[in-house]
């Protein structure tokens, strides 16, 4: 159970009941409780019993609503891995909660990778169709709208592991598929562990990447340290102009991953060659900026 915490009395109150309510299995009265508690006091202490109340209504997106902001401190203890694996496959989710996973090592992930073989093993039982189907579909996102490219990709999360590879795999090298696509399916790849060779169409050229071997887009350190050098170059003369210009650069340089250092090997030429760029003058970077701002007007393409 959650440490308790310092809370005004009527709050306090209604984590008590809803300490006392979870341990009967009332559910339904400990969550009440404790999202008053949580509207107080926003922390880990109290989403963790307020997200088991809701895992036991099987509310699982509301719980994971609750515990996401709290990811990291739900990821230290076995417990509370269970309770967002819970929710995941709760939502038919398979491939978040494989990714939560990916840095755990091979004794402490091995039971709750077993608990997702199982949970997918049954949805290829139960929905066996729809999974092919969306297979089948996302496998050739080049020949889809890219608001169908777009509502497709927001349903992978119900492919089984195997199946994600083999609807992936084939839209890394296509380049009909918007390189913000083929980085995420990449980097999904990544976010299962998948150990085997893949090609993938970069800005330049066609390369053999492992995406088990490549660190994923949350951890790579390349486009925010960029970012951070043109929000020092921005200054404060024009706040709005420069988060506008920040947002889009971050995008855009994601764009560029997994060769971001390759591409930039001078972070700081970029970031004046990026600046000079929006004030209309030529730089060496010319052509890779008319590339990333293509990609960027495929976003809000419409069917």
């Amino acid at each position: 159970m959650a440490k308790m915490v310092s809370l005004p009395d009527n709050e306090k109150r209604h984590f008590d009941i809803g300490e006392q309510a979870l341990q009967k299995g009332n559910y339904a009265s400990a969550a009440a409780h404790f999202e008053k508690a949580y509207e107080a006091d926003q922390s880990y202490a109290i989403a963790q019993p307020l997200a088991a109340s809701l895992n036991g209504l099987k509310q699982f997106h509301e719980s994971l609503n609750v515990m996401l902001p709290h990811y990291q401190a739900f990821m230290q203890t076995d417990a509370d891995v269970q309770l967002m694996l819970d929710a995941w496959l709760g939502t038919l989710n398979f491939v978040m909660a494989r990714g939560m996973l990916r840095h755990f090592d091979v004794v402490r992930r091995a039971t709750f990778d077993r608990q997702i073989d199982a949970a997918e093993a049954l949805a290829l039982s139960s929905r066996g169709e729809q999974i092919a189907s969306l297979v089948r579909k996302i496998s050739h996102l080049g020949g889809f709208s890219r608001q169908e490219q777009q509502d497709l990709f927001s349903q992978i999360g119900i492919l089984p592991k195997a199946a994600l590879v083999e609807a992936a795999v084939p839209n890394l090298a296509d380049q009909t598929v918007p390189v913000a696509m083929r980085v995420s399916l990449l980097d999904l790849l990544t976010s299962i562990s998948y150990n085997q060779p893949v090609r993938y169409q970069a800005y330049d050229r066609i390369e053999t990447l492992v995406p088990n071997e490549l660190p994923g887009m949350a951890e790579e350190k390349s486009g925010p340290a960029i970012l951070t050098q043109l929000q020092a170059a921005l200054g404060d003369d024009d706040q709005e102009l420069g988060t506008a210009l920040v947002q889009m650069a971050r995008v855009q340089i994601a764009f560029l991953y997994p060769d971001i250092d390759r591409l930039i090997p001078d972070p700081a030429a970029f970031v004046q060659a990026y600046l000079d760029h929006h004030q209309g003058k030529s730089t060496v970077f010319d052509q890779l900026f008319a590339w990333q701002t293509a990609e960027t007007a495929k976003l809000s393409e419409q069917a």
